[in-house]
């Protein structure tokens, strides 16, 4: 029998709501280099998950703008978060639960720890997590195996994990990395997004973690 004992959970999207500032934020820096290029929301929705970088670069080569269009971005997103994310039904009971029981929990996010960890702490999620790990804390961001590897290393002792997240890039970034991967059905993105790279879990809601947990020690 299996035993996981370590999850490691995506954070914007998956345990906190932060996608209406994060679209605003992509508005307002596309507003600010790029005036009057037309984006509507379902393509700014495609940019939730990539890094910043990787997504500016799609509209220029230029270093200098793709850096001014991170911190106007950057500048934004801090100026006005507060009041604009929640957490999702169910994180807290669930993550409260699970740090009950012993499990090794970490935060592996695309975002600076600049701009992710207000949220996180907002809510006292550093009371339970052990890891977090930004995308200061590596080179390659996922879907690269690095940051799951990064936040692994950084528990005592690791037997089977899991990588939950909201976006393609979380489950192939857990598939790289050789553990379980898991989708949540919340995704703004829609489950049928994450089934395109086959996730081996889709959750439909948070308390289905136990679920997961379960089948795996089954096998």
């Amino acid at each position: 029998m299996k035993k996981i004992d370590t999850i490691l959970f995506d954070l914007d999207g998956t345990l906190i709501n932060t996608n209406e500032i994060i679209i605003d934020s992509f508005q307002s820096t596309f507003e600010t280099h790029f005036p009057g290029l037309p984006l509507t929301r379902e393509k700014i929705m495609t940019f939730i998950g990539p890094t910043l970088h990787d997504t500016f670069s799609e509209y220029t080569n230029d270093p200098f703008t793709i850096q001014a269009m991170i911190e106007s971005y950057r500048e934004y997103y801090v100026e006005y978060e507060f009041g604009n994310f929640e957490i999702y039904p169910g994180v807290i009971d669930t993550i409260k639960k699970l740090h009950k029981n012993g499990y090794n929990l970490g935060i592996v996010t695309s975002k600076f720890k600049e701009a992710a960890w207000p949220s996180f702490t907002h809510y006292n999620l550093d009371d339970y997590f052990s890891v977090f790990i930004a995308l200061d804390d590596v080179k390659n961001p996922k879907p690269n195996r690095e940051p799951i590897d990064t936040a692994l290393s950084r528990f005592p002792s690791v037997n089977e994990a899991i990588m939950i997240g909201d976006n393609q890039g979380d489950i192939l970034a857990g598939k790289n990395a050789g553990i379980y991967s898991g989708g949540v059905a919340w995704s703004l993105k829609g489950s049928a997004h994450l089934m395109e790279v086959n996730p081996d879990f889709m959750l439909a809601d948070m308390n289905d973690v136990f679920r997961v947990i379960k089948r795996i020690e089954e096998e």
